[in-house]
């Protein structure tokens, strides 16, 4: 004969942990949730628009709104958004064994500064 067994909601087995836990559950877990957020919660919690930011990155707000629900894009695509909300783009690489280490290649290279730097309003 086996046993029976049941699904147990989360609250119920969280519920009975003394209070002095759950206040430490909930705390480490607000920091984790800090800790990670998408490219819309990220222009949210800068209070902009995407229309806000399209117009810094010299795009339409369609744009932005595709930009945010991609899973991927190029390095100099999600830089330029961060630089758009105020932001810097810092990629660091982490290995199990050793410490953290800031690629040094993400970073926006002297050519690509002038490119973005010039009037886009020039007569030819």
């Amino acid at each position: 004969m086996t046993d029976q067994y049941r699904t147990v909601p989360t609250s119920e087995v969280f519920d009975k942990f003394p209070a002095a836990r759950r206040a430490r559950i909930k705390k480490r877990a607000a920091v984790l949730i800090a800790e990670e957020l998408g490219l819309q919660e990220l222009r949210q919690s800068r209070k902009l628009t995407q229309e806000q930011v399209a117009k810094r990155v010299g795009g339409k707000q369609v744009y932005v709104s595709r930009l945010e629900k991609r899973g991927d894009m190029k390095v100099s695509t999600l830089r330029d958004y961060v630089k758009a909300i105020g932001g810097r783009l810092d990629l660091v690489v982490t290995f199990p064994e050793g410490p953290s280490v800031r690629l040094k290649d993400a970073r926006e290279s002297p050519l690509r500064r002038r490119k973005v730097a010039k009037p886009s309003g020039r007569d030819g």
